[in-house]
C-alpha cells in the first residue's frame, strides 16, 4: 500500500513537474526548464530507487535549492551575457507571438453600433449601420439579417439580448472576445461602437521577418529587435547573446571605473571596520560582563537592538541625526555650539553609518563571544595569571586565539553581509550626497549593492538587466576573492 501512495505521489509530482517545463521550454526559457527536469528525474530517482532511501529526507531541501539558490546564480551569469532590459524582457517565441497578435483597424471601415446577446457564456453582437444589420461570433464569418420592423429583438438563435448594465458588467469580457473569423476579426472599441480589427503584421517563418500590413514595411531581425531598412523598428523585441559586451562596457569606460573605484573603496572600509568595530565591541562588553551577578538583566538590555527591525532602527536613528530637528544634532548644537550635518557632510554622513551599524551588529557579536568565551578552558586564566600575564597579554595570547578559531566563518559571514548592506545605505540616505560629473547619477556614500539598484530601477527610465547582471558578476567574483583571501589568512592564523 505504502508503494503505492509513494508511486502515485511521485508520479503527480513529475506530470506536474513535467507540464511546468513543458510550459517554459515552449515559451523559450531553456534554461530554466533543464533546471525544472533535473529536479523531477533527481525526486523520481530518489523515491523510486531503493538504494537512494537516505536522501528522500533531503530530496526537497536540494531541489528548492536547486531551483532557488543555484539556478538565480547560473541565470544571473546568463543575463550578463545578453541584452536583456527594457524592450528586450522576452524570449524570441513570446516577442513573435505579441507582435503576431497586434491588431489594427482600416481606416477606409466604418465603425458600428452593436447590441450584446447572450447564451450561457457565449456571446453574440448585432451591429448595425447605414446599410443594415450583420450578426457575428467568435470563430464565425459575420451574417446579414433581417430586423423586424417592429425593432431589434429580444432573442437571435436562441441569444437572449443582454441589457445595458449587464452589458456594462461584462464589458471587459466582451472585449477581450475576438468576433468574427480571421483575418476578418471583430472587435469592441466602446460602448458605442466595435470595428474590424486586422493583423498589424505578418510573419515569415523561413525568413525571420515581421512584413507591416498597412504600409508593406519589412522588419529583419538586428541584436533582437526587428527593425527595418530605415531604421524603424517594432516593440517588444527579445533577448539575445551579446557576448562580453556588457563586461567591455563597464570595464572599458572610465566614467563608470573612477567614480565605481571610489564606491569599492568606501564600500570595503565600510563592512572593515563595521565588522571590526562590531566584533571588538562585542567582545569587550562580553568580556566586561561575563562574571558579573545581574549579568542576565545586562544581557538583555545590551541586545534589545537585536530583536527590533532593523528598518524601524534606521528610521529612529534617521529621525535622532535629522539636520533640523533631531534630537542628537540638536543636543550637540546646544552644547559645542555646532549642527553637525549628518545627511551633507560626507564624512560625518560616513561616520553616522558606521554607527548605526555597529549599533545594529554589536549585540550579534556580543551573544556569540559570550558563548565562544563559555568554551575556553579556565585553567588556561588561572595559569597566565599565575605566569603574571596582563589583561591585554592575555586577550591577545589566549581569547583572541581560542575565539576566532570559533567565530571566524561568522566574522566572515559578517562581511559579506556588511559588503552588501543595501538596507542601511538605502534607508538611511540612499548612498547621498551625490557625486558630481559621473555617467549615472551615484552618491559617495553607496555600496557597490546600492549602485547596482540605482543603476537598474532607481535612477533610469529603461532598465539595463543585461549591464546590471554583469556588474552583479564582478561584485560576486570580487566577494568570493575577499572571503578566499580573509578565509586563508584566518586559517594561517590558527596553525600558528
Amino acid at each position: 500500500m505504502s508503494n503505492i501512495i509513494r508511486i502515485t505521489g511521485v508520479s503527480l509530482f513529475c506530470l506536474f513537474g513535467g507540464y511546468l517545463a513543458f510550459r517554459f521550454f515552449s515559451d523559450g526559457f531553456v534554461t530554466l526548464g533543464i533546471f525544472i527536469t533535473v529536479g523531477i528525474v533527481f525526486v523520481a530517482v530518489v523515491f523510486l530507487k531503493r538504494a537512494f532511501t537516505a536522501w528522500r529526507w533531503l530530496a526537497a531541501g536540494l531541489v528548492m535549492a536547486l531551483l532557488f539558490t543555484i539556478y538565480p546564480i547560473f541565470y544571473t551569469f546568463y543575463l550578463s551575457f545578453t541584452n536583456m532590459g527594457g524592450g528586450h524582457l522576452l524570449t524570441k517565441i513570446q516577442a513573435i507571438n505579441r507582435l503576431s497578435d497586434e491588431m489594427y483597424s482600416p481606416e477606409d471601415t466604418k465603425p458600428w453600433a452593436w447590441t450584446a446577446y447572450r447564451k450561457g457564456n457565449d456571446f453574440l453582437l448585432l451591429l448595425e449601420d447605414d446599410d443594415g444589420y450583420i450578426k457575428t461570433r467568435p470563430g464565425r464569418l459575420p451574417e446579414d439579417v433581417t430586423i423586424p420592423s417592429s425593432g431589434i429583438p429580444s432573442e437571435i438563435d436562441g441569444f437572449t439580448q443582454m441589457t445595458r448594465a449587464e452589458t456594462i458588467q461584462n464589458l471587459t469580457t466582451l472585449g477581450s472576445i475576438q468576433f468574427g473569423e480571421p483575418p476578418l476579426t471583430i472587435m469592441i472599441l466602446s460602448m458605442q461602437e466595435v470595428a474590424v480589427q486586422l493583423p498589424a503584421y505578418t510573419y515569415d517563418k523561413n525568413a525571420d521577418t515581421f512584413t507591416d500590413n498597412r504600409d508593406g514595411v519589412l522588419y529583419s531581425p538586428v541584436k533582437g529587435t526587428y527593425t527595418s531598412s530605415s531604421g524603424k523598428t517594432l516593440t517588444p523585441g527579445y533577448m539575445v547573446g551579446v557576448g562580453w559586451e556588457n563586461y567591455v562596457r563597464f570595464l572599458g569606460n572610465s566614467g563608470y571605473l573612477k567614480p565605481v573605484f571610489v564606491v569599492l573603496i568606501w564600500n570595503i572600509l565600510f563592512s572593515l571596520l563595521s565588522v571590526l568595530i562590531s566584533f571588538g565591541l562585542g567582545l569587550l562588553i562580553a568580556l566586561l560582563f561575563n562574571d558579573l551577578k545581574f549579568r542576565r538583566i545586562i544581557r538583555s538590555l545590551l541586545i534589545i537592538p537585536y530583536p527590533i527591525p532593523v528598518l524601524v532602527s534606521i528610521m529612529i536613528w534617521k529621525a535622532l541625526l535629522n539636520e533640523n530637528m533631531g534630537l542628537v544634532t540638536t543636543a550637540i548644537s546646544s552644547i559645542f555650539g555646532v549642527t553637525p550635518l549628518f545627511f551633507t557632510n560626507l564624512m560625518l554622513t560616513r561616520i553616522a553609518l558606521i554607527v548605526i551599524n555597529v549599533y545594529l551588529s554589536y549585540p550579534y557579536f556580543y551573544v556569540l563571544s559570550s558563548g565562544a568565551l563559555k568554551s575556553i578552558n579556565t585553567e588556561l586564566f588561572e595559569a597566565a595569571a599565575i605566569d603574571g600575564a596582563g589583561p591585554f597579554t592575555v586577550i591577545r595570547k589566549i581569547v583572541m586565539p581560542l575565539v576566532m578559531r570559533i567565530l571566524s566563518p561568522l566574522v566572515i559571514a559578517s562581511f559579506c553581509f556588511n559588503f552588501n548592506n543595501f538596507t542601511l545605505i538605502w534607508g538611511f540616505n540612499a548612498g547621498l550626497p551625490a557625486m558630481a560629473d559621473t555617467v549615472v547619477p551615484m552618491g559617495y556614500t553607496d555600496l557597490l549593492i546600492s549602485f547596482i539598484y540605482r543603476l537598474g530601477f532607481s535612477s533610469s527610465t529603461v532598465a539595463d538587466y543585461g549591464f546590471i547582471a554583469a556588474i552583479s558578476v564582478l561584485l560576486f567574483i570580487l566577494v568570493a576573492l575577499m572571503v578566499v583571501f580573509q578565509t586563508f589568512n584566518l586559517r594561517t592564523m590558527k596553525d600558528r
